[in-house]
């Protein structure tokens, strides 16, 4: 899942290698403290990103990633230091503080503004829909989708900042799942809010094909993660 993400997905091919090297200048993943997210930051550091910045909320498990992925990093001698890595400590589903982390983050001299943004925080819960909790169908919504649409609004005025010609590519990826394609028994709620990212990434590919900004969504199958394990428990 990982390689076809970012070798398929994110980083084509068929594109020359000008527009790979354009692309792998600076990664922004939210949930990348673990599971997909963590997984794809390392990808990008072996293809040598030059800088990624790790969303999540959780400092402590930010940190340990930070950490494991910089041991990464160094343990190849062609990588070592080729790959900045920040950690940012936010909560994506609330819109003022993914707007200020996006103003914090892209406001550095130390980094360039993202060239690609990977929307991979998210959760999920199964019940049936008759014994789901009215509270539960808002939080899975409020991560799942509204956390991707903030953040994409929040980043993509950056994205969109250089106007020179041609313009350079750019790459918005948005997490879903095969319960985003087809209503799985005990997943009404989750199931809403992955399908609600289909909507949102086909408007805004046609919004953005003019800008040379690729939106794309993954639809991944049951992936062992830490979210995974605790999903088993319901």
């Amino acid at each position: 899942l990982v390689l076809l993400i970012v070798e398929f997905v994110l980083l084509p091919r068929k594109r020359s290698k000008n527009y790979r090297d354009e692309l792998l200048q600076h990664a922004i993943i939210t949930g990348g403290s673990s599971g997909i997210g963590y997984s794809v930051a390392k990808e990008l550091i072996a293809q040598k990103c030059r800088c990624i910045t790790l969303l999540a909320r959780n400092m402590e498990k930010l940190k340990e990633a930070k950490a494991a992925l910089e041991a990464f990093r160094d343990a190849d001698p062609s990588h070592i230091k080729s790959t900045i890595i920040n950690i940012y400590s936010v909560d994506v589903s609330n819109a003022e503080q993914i707007a200020k982390a996006a103003k914090e983050i892209c406001s550095s001299d130390l980094v360039a503004n993202p060239t690609m943004l990977l929307n991979i925080a998210g959760t999920s819960s199964a019940k049936e829909f008759i014994h789901t909790d009215y509270n539960e169908f808002l939080r899975l919504m409020n991560i799942n989708y509204l956390g991707s649409a903030y953040a994409t609004r929040a980043f993509l005025p950056y994205m969109l900042a250089k106007t020179t010609y041609p313009k350079p590519p750019r790459a918005i990826l948005f997490t879903s799942s095969q319960a985003g394609q087809l209503g799985v028994y005990g997943y009404t709620a989750y199931s809403a809010s992955k399908f609600a990212l289909r909507g949102l990434a086909e408007a805004l590919q046609s919004e953005l094909a003019r800008e040379n900004v690729s939106v794309k969504i993954a639809f991944p199958p049951d992936t062992d993660t830490p979210g995974f394990e605790q999903e088993q428990i319901d």
